[in-house]
């Protein structure tokens, strides 16, 4: 658990008894401009089972973004996935380094204040450089970088990991980044789970644990079940396993469990697990809570990972007001993770 004092805005490590303040100064997202329809789908021959239907629905996707062109998919349905890098409109790092500009301007600050950026992404296009060292390059910084696989749970991961950490080590600006492509690993031949559930967003946050900012962290938690296990898979080509999603009864006691756990009020804003976007929407109204208080971009905007969660923030960004929290639940592939928000300004 985090505490915090009002009103903390001197630079240096905000300190309150033996706990340190952590704030959220801006947060960005960044989408490729191409949009996969359901329709869309249906014209490359997408036909989804009486199974998959009922997958579909618990993940609630209904419109995709996308970095293949439609030619391309039309023409080809990406059946040799090597190819899609050939043809796409934007990679991890152009999607990371608008996300990043975008985080960066809501905060007021320049790239060159930036002390350190951490970078998840689950689609690289490869692993040495890094993807944070890449984005760094793209934002013409030398400064720490390095990846944290966060899979789907980057926002509760990234947050959780740097409350962990010694506020006097860590700069004043930390760049925070989930960025993925997955569309480029999907075979619009192959599984329609996939097909219909996928696309691509990077999204940004800049922590501080030593300037305040809109949004100040509250508590937070992570665990580990390995009982439950990952359903995705991007070896090769993008694929879902049916047998393995989340029991919906354990999702709603997992989702109601991490809201006690965070000590949420009932009014807060809810980001929940993105990759069960139908799902969460469902739980909160048997929950009683607030429809208008469930955040996604999910349906519009296809499911990325772990950019998802820190794109709900960031289209919720603009709404907040002080006093308002905001709870963030992560499930669905082994990690239980949590964090609460709440405006500060």
């Amino acid at each position: 658990m985090i505490s915090f004092c009002a009103g903390a805005d001197a630079r240096g490590p905000l300190k309150v008894g033996e706990f340190w303040q952590m704030f959220i100064l801006g947060a960005g997202a960044a989408y490729p401009g191409g949009e996969l329809t359901d329709d869309f789908l249906a014209s490359l021959g997408v036909s989804p089972s009486a199974a998959d239907r009922a997958a579909l629905a618990r993940f609630g996707v209904r419109s995709r973004r996308s970095v293949l062109p439609h030619a391309y998919l039309s023409s080809t349905k990406n059946s040799d996935v090597v190819e899609a890098r050939k043809v796409s409109s934007d990679s991890p790092t152009s999607l990371a380094v608008a996300a990043a500009h975008q985080a960066l301007a809501q905060a007021g600050i320049t790239p060159d204040q930036l002390g350190l950026i951490i970078a998840d992404c689950a689609t690289p296009y490869q692993t040495c450089p890094s993807e944070a060292q890449r984005i760094g390059g793209a934002l013409k910084l030398k400064v720490p970088a390095y990846d944290v696989t966060a899979g789907i749970g980057a926002l509760a991961l990234s947050l959780d990991m740097l409350s962990s950490w010694k506020p006097e080590r860590m700069p004043d600006y930390v760049l925070c980044i989930s960025t993925n492509t997955p569309t480029e690993l999907v075979s619009y031949a192959g599984s329609p789970l996939a097909a219909a559930l996928f696309g691509d967003a990077a999204s940004a946050v800049l922590i501080s644990a030593k300037v305040a900012g809109k949004l100040r962290l509250k508590s937070s938690f992570l665990s580990r079940d390995q009982s439950v296990r990952a359903p995705i898979s991007l070896v090769r080509t993008a694929s879902i396993d049916f047998d393995r999603l989340m029991p919906e009864g354990l999702l709603r006691d997992r989702i109601s469990a991490g809201i006690l756990h965070l000590g949420a009020v009932k009014s807060s804003y809810l980001i929940g697990p993105q990759l069960f976007a139908g799902d969460t929407a469902c739980i909160a109204s048997a929950l009683d809570l607030p429809s208008d208080r469930v955040v996604s971009v999910t349906a519009e905007k296809g499911y990325s990972l772990g950019a998802s969660s820190g794109c709900s923030l960031a289209s919720l960004w603009p709404a907040l007001q002080k006093g308002d929290q905001v709870a963030c639940l992560h499930e669905g592939d082994g990690i239980s993770g949590g964090v609460l928000l709440e405006a500060a300004a």
